[in-house]
């Protein structure tokens, strides 16, 4: 596949029809942008015999976030059209659309929270927390700008992988207030906290008091609730598949030809990350297995 300047045009377009709500995005207009991009021609031809289904339109929809990002380097100036990690939703599932977790985010601002049952107005407040956080963190990738030294290139690893983390947390607290808005569910404070526990208190609070982090080899596994530990195995296999890629193809994404990083300090630096967070990742997965 070449990349040529109808690709990029098309890269641009798949990310605005990736930012629209689920609802809202057209398959035959995302399919003409597939087209246009010239990525897997024939899954554009199988797409547009088989028309518009359920199952169609999750490929449509994995397909375009691969124009996105599967050509994407840093290096290369044309990729100055930078995604939003909302857009660029995971593989086991979707994210809510930005535009619905801006409307969560603003109910904190609103009179009818004052008249929400306590826990509600705790999971509105998180939530907004989490939204505010992120929104600073993109700000600060934004400023960054395309500087490639090493500084600029590991903040915005760091970033990405903290705005990641942060959607997640949303992710988790999102179905609490969903279900308060369809039949008027309160949650219990128990399944509050176990959401709240983890990311925002973990990472983003001790960090901002500049508390240090307990080593993963001190961590009492058996005393966290399973919640927690499937949202920490998520957490640390999109850090190992960021740091692998790096290591493979001096980029956080995959890429068609390997371009192993070179014997450097940066390399060992990140090897030595890489074991450190698939043994912590097995410690969690072995007490997932006990658990079952």
């Amino acid at each position: 596949m070449k990349l040529s300047k109808e690709y990029f045009e098309a890269r641009s377009q798949a990310m605005k029809w990736l930012a629209q709500p689920i609802d809202k995005r057209n398959f035959a207009a995302g399919l003409q942008i597939l087209r246009r991009s010239g990525y897997k021609p024939n899954i554009h031809t199988l797409l547009l015999r088989k028309g518009e289904q359920a199952w169609t339109t999750d490929k449509l929809t994995s397909c375009l976030r691969d124009v996105i990002q599967v050509y994407y380097n840093p290096d290369d100036p044309r990729f100055d059209d930078v995604p939003d990690v909302d857009d660029l939703n995971d593989r086991d599932g979707e994210h809510q659309s930005v535009s619905e977790q801006t409307s969560v985010a603003k109910v904190a601002d609103t009179a009818s929270y004052k008249q929400m049952p306590e826990v509600m107005q705790l999971v509105i407040k998180a939530y907004a927390d989490a939204y505010k956080q992120r929104s600073k963190l993109a700000r600060q990738r934004t400023e960054i700008g395309e500087a490639n030294d090493d500084e600029s290139v590991e903040r915005r690893k760091t970033i990405g992988i903290q705005m990641d983390q942060l959607t997640s947390y949303m992710d988790a607290l999102a179905p609490l207030k969903e279900a308060y808005d369809r039949d008027g569910t309160v949650p219990d404070r128990a399944a509050f906290d176990r959401v709240k526990n983890y990311s925002i208190v973990t990472e983003y609070v001790a960090a901002a008091d500049q508390r240090p982090k307990v080593a993963p080899d001190k961590v009492d596994y058996k005393s966290m609730d399973t919640d927690k530990l499937r949202i920490r195995r998520k957490s640390l296999t999109n850090q190992i598949t960021r740091k692998e890629n790096q290591l493979r193809y001096q980029s956080d994404s995959k890429q068609n030809v390997e371009n192993p990083m070179p014997d450097s300090p940066k390399r060992l630096k990140l090897s030595n990350q890489v074991e450190s967070l698939k043994a912590e990742r097995s410690k969690v997965e072995y007490e997932l297995a006990n658990r079952q």
